[in-house]
């Protein structure tokens, strides 16, 4: 029993040596972790992690670890904190060290450790604020929107709305593209702490940006130490730009206008910082090509591109919007190109798409293959309907609308207009209230010729389309009216357009319908012929028509005067005649009447009088009476013999489209040496194929005369006829836009016949070429040869034509 006592009282004390010996060894520990803490306060931040992680080597004790990977987070070495404790799980950490290696990991970019540590923390203590706050930094970063809402929704049921938690919530409606979050967490923020020049400054950058001017400003008028003059600029740049947004959302001309003279306050400030007119001038591009304002557009693009390198894509855009107003649309290609290439999804943006713009570039550089190609691929990725912003219920989608449109004026770009209007008439039979269709249809029409049926589908388009929308098809009947000839009263009303409307590609089109129907013009023709064979009709080598027209006045009418000269040889004297007029054209809508009076030369000195009425019954028929006292028509060796005629002609035309028309017609020539010469003559022409740069045109014609029997030196068949057709092949090479060089090969062959003479096959083969720059100058040259024949003799004949046609534009 007492050595039983002995052992128990030698144990105790052996136990208590050991207790004070550890709680002397940990006192030790806490006092060396203590000293490197405070050397850290001191700032000797390096020593005192390196005297902790040797310390913690040496003990690997809690407490040590705590303060080591706070002081490694603090001198952000967060990959050489999370590698401290390689053999560690995360529960083998305290709560102060999993609050730090969570923040050590998220700003290392290791998430996925990140939230490990901070849901361990959450799960341990659910009052850790920085757990919380600290998971939903981490899915924030992650782009996780939803899972942060979800820890910063739990953060708030715990500790309320605090300073932290607005600061995440700005931090997650930033990241998440949610500015009007944005905007009301910062408004709230303000509040808590109005004296936070940080946060007033963020809020008040935040405003500017969503074009809240009027929050701005009293910010302003709140904390006028705040800011300085650059300050009132940025907002007065930043008004304009908003400004010019919304006009582009709601096609609002005096909001891009009024957005545009605030760039131009800002660009001019003497005090404007050079980024500030960098960015000023950039978005001023955007605003002249929005008002269609092209030139300037470009040539600022040009010297912005010249001065600071390449241009932003948004204003790459808009310098191909005004490359295309300015018919450059080749060099808009290839910016459309790029633009899609570098952000596949503005291709089919909802608001403006960029495929529509790429399509209308290649077919005005006439590359239908490729236009083809790019509607082929857009209407592939475009379904019917798409679901609205809700996601709940189907609508329909204006793409796939667009991309079948566009397929249907393709096709009429392309030559094909009967394939484009059974289309059309596809599309409207299953939409029969859609306006666009309807818009679109009057356009064909036009296309094709048939301007009082296009005036029809534009007013139907009108009729389906709200009042603000109309601006459009009104367009339309004003063009189809001046196609038609319809002036009287409608070009005041064009003119009042231009002057009042906002711009746009429509009114440009209008505008420029009228400049170019209204324009005056020059043009020059001539023609050389040298035959060879009995010489019976030769006396016609040369002749030239010259033409003056003045610009038509609000009526549709205007003076105009011609030259036309004629030379020939018969038993080797030369031949000469020339007749000169001046007239006026009166536009009676629905009837043209021409009169001109003037006198003839060398040897024809007589007077003349011409004149020339014409009725358009409908877009299909038309009657022309014409008599021309004094006649050009008359034969030189009439002319020579002192023989004068009247010519009297009665013609129908009947006009199908655009690739069919002919017309039958009779004509009486009374010769004062007794002869009345009769004609009655028929011809059709029709378009066999035309697409792309090809066209194959057939024309047929038929004729014969009667004369009296009159002694004459001229050709005077008692009776005759003719049957001949042609055709023609024609290529066009695109130049540029609205210029080509057209190259044609006509053949030709029919037979003549001619009383007490029989018949005789007749042929002609021909080459010409003509260069159109559009719409101002076209030349026209080429040769032919033919075989005709006079009173039984075959003569054949080689020509030369040239010509051309100046527009005063």
């Amino acid at each position: 029993m007492v050595v039983m006592n002995v052992a128990a009282k030698t144990l105790l004390c052996a136990l208590a040596l050991s207790l004070a010996n550890v709680a002397l060894a940990q006192g030790s520990v806490d006092s060396q972790r203590e000293s490197w803490v405070i050397t850290a306060r001191q700032g000797q931040l390096d020593e005192a992690i390196n005297g902790l992680s040797r310390l913690y080597d040496q003990t690997a004790d809690q407490a040590v670890l705590d303060d080591l990977l706070a002081l490694m987070v603090r001198s952000e070495r967060y990959r050489q904190a999370l590698d401290v404790c390689v053999s560690c799980s995360v529960d083998d950490y305290s709560d102060i060290s999993l609050e730090a290696l969570g923040r050590a990991a998220r700003l290392a970019g290791e998430y996925t450790r990140s939230q490990d540590f901070y849901l361990a923390l959450t799960y341990r203590d659910p009052n850790n604020d920085q757990a919380w706050l600290g998971l939903a930094l981490t899915n924030i970063e992650q782009g996780y929107h939803n899972s942060a809402n979800w820890a910063l929704t739990r953060y708030e049921e715990r500790f309320g709305r605090d300073q932290q938690w607005l600061e995440a919530r700005a931090f997650l409606a930033t990241r998440s593209g949610n500015p009007i979050a944005e905007l009301q967490t910062r408004q709230l923020l303000v509040e808590q702490q109005p004296q936070n020049e940080e946060e007033i400054k963020s809020l008040y950058r935040l405003a500017i940006t969503l074009g809240a001017r009027g929050a701005a400003e009293r910010l302003m008028q709140d904390h006028p130490a705040l800011f300085t003059e650059s300050d009132r600029l940025w907002l007065r740049y930043y008004d304009g730009v908003g400004k010019i947004r919304l006009a582009q959302s709601t096609n609002e001309i005096v909001r891009a206008e009024a957005g545009l003279a605030d760039l131009e306050a800002v660009i001019a400030a003497s005090n404007a910082a050079p980024g500030l007119v960098q960015r000023a001038q950039y978005d001023k591009v955007v605003a002249l090509a929005m008002l269609r304002r092209f030139e300037e557009a470009e040539t600022l693009a040009t010297q912005l591109e010249a001065r600071y390198g390449p241009l932003p894509n948004y204003v790459r855009e808009s310098r191909a919007d005004a490359l295309s107003g300015l018919g450059r649309p080749d060099k808009a290609r290839d910016i459309y190109v790029s633009l899609i290439a570098s952000n596949p999804r503005l291709a089919r943006d909802l608001n403006h798409p960029r495929y529509e713009s790429l399509i209308y570039t290649y077919a005005d550089t006439r590359q239908y293959d490729e236009a083809e190609q790019v509607l082929n691929q857009w209407m592939t990725e475009e379904p019917a309907s798409r679901w609205d912003f809700t996601g709940t219920q189907r609508i329909n989608n204006p793409n796939y609308e667009r991309a079948h449109h566009l397929e249907v004026m393709l096709a009429a770009w392309r030559g094909d207009e009967d394939i484009a209007s059974r289309r059309l008439d596809a599309l409207v039979e299953q939409a029969p209230a859609n306006a666009t269709l309807w818009r679109i249809k009057g356009d064909l029409s036009r296309w094709r010729g048939w301007p009082r049926q296009a005036e029809e589908n534009y007013q139907k388009a009108a009729q389906l389309m709200a009042p603000s929308e109309r601006n459009v098809p009104g367009y339309g009947i004003l063009m189809s009216r001046l196609d038609r000839g319809d002036w009287r009263g409608n070009v005041k009303t064009i003119e009042q357009h231009i002057a009042e409307d906002p711009p746009s590609v429509s009114l440009d089109g209008l505008t420029r319908e009228l400049r170019e129907q209204r324009a005056g013009r020059f043009s020059v023709k001539g023609s050389r012929g040298d035959s060879t064979g009995s010489g019976v009709q030769s006396s016609r080598d040369w002749r030239y028509e010259t033409l003056l027209e003045a610009p038509r006045n609000d009526a549709g009418s205007r003076f105009f005067a011609q030259r036309i000269g004629l030379y020939g040889e018969y038993d080797d004297e030369p031949l000469h005649a020339a007749y000169t007029a001046a007239g006026y054209e009166f536009n009676l809508y629905p009837a043209i009447l021409k009169l001109a009076i003037g006198e003839g030369a060398q040897l024809n000195e007589d007077p003349l009088i011409w004149g020339e009425f014409n009725y358009a019954v409908s877009d299909h028929w038309s009657g022309i009476f014409s008599a021309e006292i004094n006649s050009d028509e008359v034969p030189l060796r009439a002319l020579r013999d002192e023989v004068y005629a009247d010519l009297y002609r009665l013609e129908g035309r009947y006009r199908r489209d655009e690739s069919g028309t002919g017309g039958v017609g009779l004509a009486f020539m009374d010769l004062e040496d007794g002869n009345l010469r009769r004609a009655i003559s028929g011809y059709w022409t029709e378009e066999l194929y035309g697409h792309d740069e090809w066209t194959v045109t057939g024309q047929l014609f038929a004729g014969a005369s009667k004369n009296d029997d009159v002694e004459a030196s001229y050709f005077n068949p008692r009776r005759d006829a003719s049957l001949s057709g042609e055709l023609e092949v024609g290529h066009t090479l695109p130049l540029g836009y609205r210029q080509s060089f057209v190259q044609t090969l006509v053949l030709g062959g029919g037979g003549y016949w001619q009383d007490d003479y029989g018949s005789e096959p007749t042929w002609a083969v021909g080459y010409r070429h003509a260069w159109e720059f559009e719409p101002n100058v076209v030349f026209e040259y080429g040769i032919s040869r033919q075989k005709s024949v006079y009173d039984g003799v075959p003569e054949y004949g080689n020509f030369i034509t040239a010509g051309f046609e100046w527009r005063f534009l």
